[in-house]
């Protein structure tokens, strides 16, 4: 680190701006997992007995998510020659509903699996809508 680049040569100034900007975005995070932790889980009615059994359900939610994965791959394989003479829409909107169920299936089966994590079947359709958004969303390959 050259002798320009130190926090200490810093006037006043930049040094309170710069140790605002910190101490807002610690703020900022605390507040999120506060937020996901009080706020989200208790407005869609999840419930859960542990941070562990929490940890687990979503191990579980990533593991089954690995398995589904390819399962979408082959139903994609098995009828990719019928969606070649189907209108661009309605191919989007097959894989779309079937990528939705098998995640929905995932999110359902670990809520079953793991007793001590309760999810109210409307917070599972509403987290699996929410998650297949934010992979089209995020995504950076067309399809």
């Amino acid at each position: 680190m050259s002798e320009e680049d130190k926090l200490s040569n810093l006037s006043l100034k930049d040094k309170t701006i710069i140790i605002s900007v910190v101490i807002l975005i610690l703020i900022i995070f605390f507040a999120f997992i506060f937020f996901v932790y009080v706020g989200i889980f208790h407005i869609t009615g999840i419930e859960y007995s542990s941070r562990t059994a929490l940890l687990l359900f979503f191990l579980l939610i990533l593991l089954l998510d690995g398995i589904t994965y390819f399962i979408f791959i082959f139903f994609k394989v098995l009828l990719h020659p019928m969606m070649t003479s189907m209108p661009n829409w309605l191919s989007i909107a097959l894989l779309s509903i079937i990528e939705i169920t098998l995640d929905w299936f995932v999110i359902h089966t670990a809520d079953d699996w793991i007793e001590s994590v309760q999810m109210p079947n409307i917070a599972e359709l509403c987290v699996t809508l929410f998650l297949y958004t934010l992979n089209k969303l995020f995504s950076d390959k067309k399809e």
